[in-house]
């Protein structure tokens, strides 16, 4: 699910409108119309600002991405969701308190900041984390009440709604995140973004990784995964992280065949294969597309494109 960045030497790594032919029938009931304001990956990579802003996925608007003033804001609002939903070292059935989350941290040698450099939840996610929050009156961060009051705004807590939230920070220079980071962080979550909202999706990244993964290739990004910290008891996570590294993760600084201990040949034909074999949707153009290009804001007093909405 999170997004982690990757050394090169080594494996530390570091929404209710979509239409019923693209979601297929029988699937979970959509959330409401949202709130947030439609924007595509350009639009929302090259935003700047200063505060929590929340955009829906134009091309499909069941995803919801929240662009976070930096690291640490987006850890103080997602990280104990990470450590409920998908972390292998923390408790799967209970959200951790404040001084139980420090611990771990301090155990893992992460901080706030470090903990994800980006994430994504579908919505059933964020209903589990806040019912078993009141259920077990643990106090919330105020950027956890506030992605509270995001999801109820979008539909997402409603029971059964279907959607994605998707988090990257915004880009702080030298500070860890770049613009280079932070478009491959993007690109990265919107490939799962797909997989929770698009059940066809979803399909086919389970037979390619059935089917046309060899056992050794499965066991290559599983290692990598769980040495990252994923909990590997969780099937559905091990698969939808394995596709999201092996094709849409393309940039060397975060990724490469050495990471799992492929060859550069393996890898390139598995990505190869996986993207021939793609249903014809948005997702798969941004599979060989190249990641969207920084635009420096206009100047003051110069035509744009109107501010998005901030919470």
């Amino acid at each position: 699910m999170r997004f982690c960045r990757v050394r090169r030497s080594g494996l530390n790594l570091a929404v209710g409108l979509v239409l019923a032919a693209i979601t297929g029938a029988g699937t979970s009931p959509p959330a409401r119309r949202p709130a947030a304001r439609l924007a595509s990956e350009a639009a929302i990579f090259n935003h700047i600002g200063h505060r929590f802003t929340v955009f829906r996925f134009r091309a499909d608007p069941l995803i919801v991405v929240i662009d976070c003033p930096g690291l640490e804001a987006q850890g103080l609002m997602f990280d104990r969701i990470a450590a409920l939903i998908e972390k292998a070292a923390t408790p799967r059935d209970r959200v951790l308190d404040e001084p139980a989350f420090r611990r771990a941290l301090a155990a893992a040698n992460l901080s706030v900041a470090t903990y994800y450099y980006g994430n994504d939840y579908p919505a059933s996610a964020l209903r589990r984390f806040y019912h078993l929050a009141e259920a077990e009156h643990v106090p919330l961060t105020a950027q956890e009440r506030r992605l509270r009051r995001i999801a109820r705004n979008e539909g997402f807590l409603r029971p059964g709604a279907n959607g994605a939230v998707l988090s990257i920070p915004q880009a702080e220079g030298r500070r860890r995140v770049g613009w280079r980071t932070r478009a491959v962080i993007l690109r990265h979550e919107l490939a799962h973004g797909a997989y929770f909202t698009l059940p066809f999706y979803r399909a086919y990244v389970h037979r390619f990784y059935d089917s046309a993964m060899t056992a050794p290739e499965r066991a290559a990004f599983r290692g990598f995964l769980v040495a990252s910290g994923y909990d590997p008891a969780d099937r559905d996570l091990i698969v939808n992280e394995t596709i999201a590294y092996m094709v849409f993760t393309r940039d060397p600084n975060f990724f490469t065949a050495a990471t799992v201990g492929l060859s550069t040949a393996q890898l390139a034909s598995l990505r190869r294969r996986f993207i021939a074999g793609m249903p014809h949707f948005w997702l798969r153009r941004m599979a060989t597309a190249p990641l969207p290009a920084h635009h420096p804001p206009p100047l003051p007093g110069s035509s744009g494109t109107g501010s998005f909405r901030d919470r």
